[in-house]
């Protein structure tokens, strides 16, 4: 019974030092607002879009609260329509780097649109949240997550969270 009970406070201990969002506090906080993206379609002026997945390109400069331009974002999106257990949906995976003064930031992420859910659903730009992997100069070993929300005038609002 002894045993039982070390194993048991051992696996307890192993996953609160494996669960490092259940720790993480929130340090950082940092809002960027983006222009109006420029798009590119895929660079290959032969290939034909199709569900399995189309390609897109984009850049936009980028803006502090003042207006003011403090870098750029560029990034891929690679949309697909799928079925799945009778549901159509629409996917898109995210790939997005944030240059600025003090360096990049490096965001992977993924969005679903669920066709009943959402009438429009192939244009649906509802906020999306994605994964912060990393970053170069002032944002080396940068975590957390950016929530990406479109405007009605066309521009984004990013809202990073950065943690320890």
């Amino acid at each position: 019974m002894k045993f039982k009970l070390v194993i048991s406070a051992a696996l307890v201990a192993a996953v609160g030092l494996a669960s490092p969002a259940a720790n993480a506090a929130e340090t950082e906080k940092l809002v960027v607002f983006q222009d109006v993206p420029v798009i590119v379609d895929h660079p290959d002026p032969d290939f034909e879009s199709n569900n399995t997945g189309h390609v897109f390109f984009f850049a936009g400069d980028l803006r502090n609260a003042k207006a003011k331009k403090i870098g750029e974002v560029i990034g891929q999106v690679t949309t697909f329509d799928v079925t799945l257990d009778g549901v159509a949906e629409e996917d898109r995976f995210r790939e997005l780097v944030f240059n600025m003064a003090k360096g990049q930031i490096v965001v992977l992420g993924a969005s679903q649109y669920v066709a009943a859910s959402a009438p429009d659903f192939a244009n649906n730009n509802a906020a999306v949240t994605a994964v912060v992997v990393g970053g170069t100069g002032d944002y080396v070993g940068a975590r957390g997550t950016v929530t990406t929300k479109k405007r009605a005038n066309g521009t984004y609002k990013h809202t990073f969270r950065f943690i320890e």
